[in-house]
This record gives C-alpha cells, sequence and structure tokens, in this order.
C-alpha cells in the first residue's frame, strides 16, 4: 500500500476553523484527520501540504519512521506551528492503519482500558454570578456532569458567540496584562460567580476556569486561594505558558489541581514542566501537539509522574472521534474537553453520519475501524474559511 495523494478542505466551525485532511493511497482507503489551529488556519494548510511530497509513494503505515523524519527533516523542530502540521498527517496515517486491518485505532494502542469517555463542556459565564448560575445549570440540563468556564470578569460578558463559547470580552479590558495592576476586589467578585456556580451545580458536578495564562504568580495564587474550597475540578493555565519555574512554584502553592500543555507541542515541549512536577493535569491537544504517535509518548511521560490528561479540544467533530479513540487506551486518562453547545452539536449532526450522543456526561468509543468517521462530505462545501480575529 502506498500514498497517492494529500489533500486538504477548510471547514468553518462557527468560532473556529478546521482544517480537515484526507490522505489517499493505492488500495482505496483514505485516512482522515482534523486539525484547528486558531488565527493560524491558512498557514496551517500550507505547512501540511508541504508534506506531500515526502508523503508520496511512501507506506503510510510505517508511521513511527515518518514522524520522526517530519519532525528531524525540518530542521527547525519544536513548537506548535511545526508540530500541528505533523499532528495532521499523523493522525491521518493511523485512520490509515485502522481502516486497512479492520479495527478501531484503540485497538492498534494496546486496546480499551475504557469503553466510554468522560467530558466536560464550556459553560458561558455571563455578565454576574446569576446568569453563570443559570449557564450552569442549562448545562447539567443537557447531560453534562462537568464544565469548565473562561475567567468571569476577563471573559463572558455578552458578546455574540457568549451562548456557545465564554471566550468573549468581559468587564476586564481585554489589553491588560498579567504585570499591570489589576483593580482591588476583582479577584474576590470572582469567586462570588464560583460561589453561585457551585450553589446551582451541587456537590457532585465538576467545575473548573480557564485563565488563557493571563495572571502573574501572585495573583495566581490570590485566585487559588479564594476558591480553594469550592472543590474546583482545576485551574487552567492561571499564569503565561512559558515559564516552568513561576508554574512550580504556584504547584506548590496551593491544593487546587492546577492544569495546563495546550500549547505545549511533542514530548520534548512537555518534558521539563512534567519532571519537575509543574502541573496536576496535562492538556495537550491531539491536534497540535504531535498527533496519536506524539500524544502517546506524552501520555507515558505523565504516568510515570502520576498526572492525568485532559486534552484541549475545543474543536470538531472529527477531531472529537479522534479523541476518544485515543483516550480509550490511556490508562492516566481524566476527562476530554467539548464545546458541548447546542450550537456545536447541531455541527456534529450535519458534518457527520455517526450517531454521537452524550449519555450521563459519557462519549462512546467508536467500534468501527479507523477513527470510526462517517463524513457528510456534501456538508464541507457549505461552510468555507471564514477569517478569525482575537486576543490573549
Amino acid at each position: 500500500m502506498r500514498i497517492t495523494d494529500l489533500r486538504t478542505t477548510i471547514v468553518n466551525l462557527d468560532f473556529r476553523n478546521a482544517v480537515i485532511v484526507f490522505i489517499d493511497t493505492d488500495a482505496g482507503i483514505t485516512g482522515i484527520s482534523e486539525t484547528v489551529m486558531k488565527r493560524r488556519t491558512l498557514t496551517i494548510e500550507q505547512s501540511i501540504l508541504q508534506l506531500r511530497s515526502y508523503l508520496l509513494g511512501n507506506d503510510p503505515t510505517e508511521i513511527e519512521s515518518h514522524w520522526e523524519k517530519m519532525y528531524r527533516d525540518s530542521f527547525w523542530v519544536g513548537g506548535p506551528l511545526h508540530a500541528t502540521a505533523i499532528s495532521a498527517v499523523d493522525c491521518a496515517l493511523w485512520d490509515i492503519l485502522g481502516k486497512s486491518l479492520g479495527v478501531p485505532v484503540n485497538k492498534l494502542l494496546g486496546g480499551p482500558t475504557r469503553r466510554s469517555v468522560p467530558v466536560y463542556c464550556h459553560c458561558p459565564a455571563g455578565d454576574t454570578p446569576d446568569a453563570f448560575a443559570q449557564a450552569v445549570r442549562a448545562c447539567v440540563a443537557r447531560g453534562y456532569r462537568a464544565m469548565k468556564t473562561t475567567l468571569p470578569l476577563f471573559y463572558g460578558g455578552s458578546g455574540r458567540a457568549s451562548a456557545n463559547y465564554s471566550g468573549t470580552n468581559g468587564h476586564v479590558d481585554r489589553e491588560w496584562k498579567e504585570t499591570e495592576f489589576l483593580k482591588s476586589g476583582t479577584i474576590g467578585r470572582v469567586r462570588e460567580f464560583f460561589i453561585a456556580a457551585r450553589e446551582a451545580a451541587g456537590p457532585e458536578i465538576g467545575l473548573s476556569v480557564d485563565c488563557h495564562g493571563r495572571l502573574n504568580l501572585k495573583t495566581a495564587i490570590q485566585l487559588c486561594r479564594a476558591l480553594e474550597d469550592l472543590d474546583l475540578m482545576f485551574i487552567e493555565e492561571p499564569v503565561p505558558p512559558e515559564n516552568a519555574d513561576i508554574l512550580e512554584i504556584l504547584h506548590r502553592e496551593t491544593p487546587v489541581p492546577i492544569a495546563a500543555g495546550e500549547r505545549w507541542a511533542t514530548i520534548h515541549g512537555v518534558r521539563e514542566f512534567v519532571e519537575r512536577n509543574a502541573v496536576d493535569v496535562l492538556q495537550c491537544d491531539l491536534v497540535n501537539c504531535g498527533g496519536i504517535t506524539g500524544m502517546k509518548k506524552i501520555a507515558a511521560l505523565a504516568e510515570a509522574h502520576y498526572i492525568g490528561l485532559a486534552p484541549h479540544n475545543p474543536n470538531g467533530p472529527i477531531a472529537t472521534l479522534m479523541n476518544l479513540q485515543f483516550a480509550a487506551c490511556i490508562p492516566n486518562y481524566l476527562i476530554l474537553e467539548t464545546i458541548g453547545s447546542d450550537a456545536d452539536w447541531k455541527l456534529f449532526d450535519t458534518l457527520l453520519r455517526n450517531e454521537i450522543r452524550l449519555e450521563d456526561g459519557m462519549l462512546a468509543v467508536p467500534c468501527a475501524p479507523g477513527y470510526g468517521v462517517l463524513l457528510n462530505e456534501d456538508a464541507l462545501a457549505n461552510a468555507p474559511y471564514a477569517p478569525q480575529a482575537g486576543w490573549r
């Protein structure tokens, strides 16, 4: 079996674009994958297409060898921009291998440790604690048993996308930097949001907050202490993602689980943070950190340090199916991120012919060969690329 073509198409998924990758073979098998890197979609697509000349004529099942060559032969190793193109190709190759053998991808990686995967959804914080509490109740009513919001006041206002995603404008100026003075009382006000959320959710629902790396060390410690008694699942990216020293100090200062990693790529980019025990929950994204091959190595490194995985996945339906296959075979898996809004579920129904339904906060692992993607290709043309802007 040999690779005969690599094709891409961009599909707009509301507030982000997905690059869908197709790798064709002379055996009539096509591997499918998805990658998302908001604000860099066109760059990523070209980076993927540049790998086409290397792949043509090669055996698609020699996945480890291809990963190493794509990584090392570029010379400019490291970073998510580099790793995202590799991830897209790598994941499509695993789909080919599974389809060629008639088994789901998880069977190629040691078989399932679970048949269904716990997931959480995004929950908009809104403008007030009461609005957040109302959104929490709505998420629970949709069947979720865990949810996450972006940092209240910094995000979560009444913007266009607030019903679907919490990363909208808040009351803190979007240009505010972690090195600048933060208005007194802000952290206390954030606590009020989470008191209201906990009261609305009850004691058994998982609550988390994503800070998008917006805080400095001292403010992050203050936030952790303010939320310490509210039994959060984790606090995500409380400080910027580059500095292992700062994250390690914060980790020692709080009993609240600290999550990070969505902006780290490959085992080499993750190693220092894991070896220094700077995180409790690792959030590398399958579509940005090196694909199945790269993520499997990261998971093993994390397992040796008793760190659980909760992969970043505010992506599309194909990426979610890919993640379910990976989650099935990882013993130190915690939970998977999904957007989880009504609009996002409609995207699943539009782009896929799969029956995927949430049951008690879980998604079942597909048993079909490869990732089990049944793509409605006619629907792809109805959602063309749309430019996306954003901020920190």
